[in-house]
């Protein structure tokens, strides 16, 4: 695209890019891990080994015990690229709309954040891709799925502490408790109805809960991490959807860091130029291609909240 455009346009716009999209931040991506192989339409984010009991030697010299050990993988396939594009009517436009603050540097790094969040995001939800050539698809398990009737006496209840606990019983029953950092991912809406139930200035909030909350919004609490997200904010395009389950319930997320892992193929292509389909009119793009999956159903699970 940068026919006919100075090279250092498309310089400086990467660069202002890149730097917008590390100040912007994306909440999710120190919560996962992160691996770029470009190698190929479908990668490997994990071998899988399976477990196996030690054997007791019961006499001397006796017979060995061979084991049967599973091996298998986790793969994800390259996804399409997710992009910012827009036309400028002309080259004074243009190079103020790449400046820092402009409103292409601005517009298309806001967008590649978003774009991070909803791959990670679908990958999340979506069935984990197994296998010795990654063939087996396998459905988000309905036993990792906490109900939304939990920490109340009847009917659905919003996001509460007991959700929580139950959370950390089913990590440690899959022996994933200990694995890594746990995280969930909380609404302004989840965040209130935690507060309400354990306000941040009761004596039991940081002693008994291990509560810590910034500027009102609670960052830990009974182990978790928290990220605060919309999951119904229309701008990430899949995810509204994703995380509501049929009876209209929010399916908040929950894992482990090593439980959810990303693929990136290109942090970030971008371009300027001229477009001769366009009359040569003057356009900028900027695009990312990820995609994530769950690693391993134990170490990741849903909580169903009432929303509203």
């Amino acid at each position: 695209m940068s026919y006919n455009v100075p090279a250092s346009f498309q310089v400086k716009y990467n660069n202002n890019v890149k730097l917008r999209v590390q100040q912007m931040g994306n909440p999710l991506a120190s919560a996962v891990e992160w691996q770029y192989d470009k190698s190929a339409e479908k990668v490997k984010i994990k071998d899988l080994v399976g477990h196996t009991e030690a054997k007791e030697a019961t006499d001397r010299h006796g017979r060995t015990e061979w084991g049967n050990r599973t091996y298998d993988g986790v793969w994800i396939p390259k996804p399409n690229e997710l992009y910012d594009g827009d036309l400028i009517d002309n080259a004074d436009q243009l190079a103020t709309a790449i400046s820092l603050t402009g409103t292409a540097t601005m517009g298309a790094a806001a967008t590649i954040n978003r774009a991070k969040i909803r791959r990670i995001l679908e990958g999340f939800y979506a069935p984990i891709i197994s296998g010795k050539e990654g063939t087996t698809i396998t459905a988000f398990p309905g036993g990792n799925i906490i109900p939304v009737t939990a920490g109340g006496a009847s009917g659905p209840q919003k996001m509460n502490t007991k959700k929580l606990r139950e959370a950390n019983k089913f990590l440690s029953a899959g022996h994933a408790g200990e694995a890594g950092e746990r995280f969930t991912v909380l609404t302004a809406d989840d965040n209130d109805a935690l507060l309400t139930e354990v306000p941040a200035t009761s004596s039991d909030f940081k002693a008994a809960y291990g509560g810590v909350v910034e500027d009102g919004k609670l960052i830990k609490l009974l182990g978790w991490n928290f990220i605060h997200l919309e999951l119904d904010n229309q701008l990430l395009t899949t995810i509204p959807d994703l995380s509501t389950d049929s009876s209209g319930y929010r399916k908040t997320p929950f894992w482990v860091k090593p439980g959810l892992r990303v693929n990136e193929w290109e942090g970030l292509r971008s371009e300027v130029g001229k477009i001769p389909e366009l009359r040569f009119s003057m356009g900028y793009l900027a695009g990312t291609t990820l995609a994530a999956s769950r690693t391993e159903p134990e170490m990741s699970g849903i909580i169903l909240n009432e929303k509203g």
